[in-house]
C-alpha cells in the first residue's frame, strides 16, 4: 500500500475542525462542560487536542494495517477512496456526534441507536474484521482517554455512567471508525 503521510495532516485538521464544532454543540446542549473555558464554553486546547488525537488515530490505523496478519482482509480499507465516500462518512459521523448532544437526555435511546446502527453498518461493510478491530480500538481508547481527561478535572460529562463518561460515547467512536477509514482512503492511501 502506498501512502501519502502529508494527507494525515489535512485529515487531522478537517476532523479536528468538525469535532471542535460538535464539541461546541455538546457544551451548548449541556452534555459536557469545561471548568476553565477560554471562550464560548470551550478551553483553548479543544482544536489542538482534537488535532493530536486524530493524528494518533491515523497512526494506529496504519500500525494495525501493518501488524495484523495477512489473513485479515484489509484490501478495501487500504486502497484509494473517493471524495464522495469521505464526505458521506464524515457527515454521518458528524450527525451521530451531534445526535449525542441533542439526545443526551435519553442515554438509553442513544445506546440503542448508536450501537444498533453500528452493527447494521458493520454487517453491510467490507473488511469486517479489520473495521471491527479499528472500531473497538477507537471505542475503548476514546472512552478511556475522555475518562482520563475527566478524572484530571479538564472536562465533565453531565450524565457519566462508566469511567466518568456516558456509555453511548463508545458508540460515537465506533461510528468514527468508518469516517476514519474513508478519510484514510481519500487523504492517505494513493493506490
Amino acid at each position: 500500500m502506498k501512502t501519502r503521510n502529508s494527507g494525515i495532516i489535512v485529515l487531522a485538521a478537517i476532523a479536528a475542525l468538525v469535532a471542535s464544532f460538535c464539541d461546541k454543540v455538546h457544551v451548548i446542549t449541556n452534555t459536557l462542560y469545561y471548568p476553565k473555558p477560554a471562550w464560548g464554553g470551550q478551553p483553548w486546547w479543544t482544536f489542538p487536542g482534537f488535532f493530536v488525537v486524530f493524528v494518533f488515530m491515523c497512526a494506529v490505523y496504519l500500525l494495525m494495517e501493518k501488524q495484523l496478519p495477512n489473513s485479515i482482509d484489509k484490501s478495501y480499507s487500504t486502497k484509494k477512496g473517493s471524495a464522495q465516500q469521505f464526505i458521506e462518512s464524515l457527515l454521518l459521523f458528524a450527525f451521530v456526534y451531534l445526535m449525542s448532544g441533542f439526545g443526551n437526555e435519553w442515554p438509553i435511546l442513544l445506546n440503542v441507536l448508536f450501537y444498533g446502527t453500528f452493527l447494521l453498518r458493520w454487517l453491510a461493510s467490507r473488511d469486517k474484521t479489520f473495521i471491527l478491530i479499528i472500531s473497538l480500538i477507537l471505542a475503548v481508547g476514546g472512552t478511556l482517554g475522555e475518562g482520563v481527561l475527566s478524572a484530571m478535572g479538564l472536562v465533565y460529562y453531565t450524565k457519566p455512567v462508566i469511567f466518568h463518561v456516558p456509555l453511548w460515547l463508545g458508540g460515537v467512536y465506533m461510528h468514527g471508525a468508518f469516517a476514519l477509514r474513508d478519510s484514510m482512503r481519500f487523504f492517505v492511501y494513493t493506490k
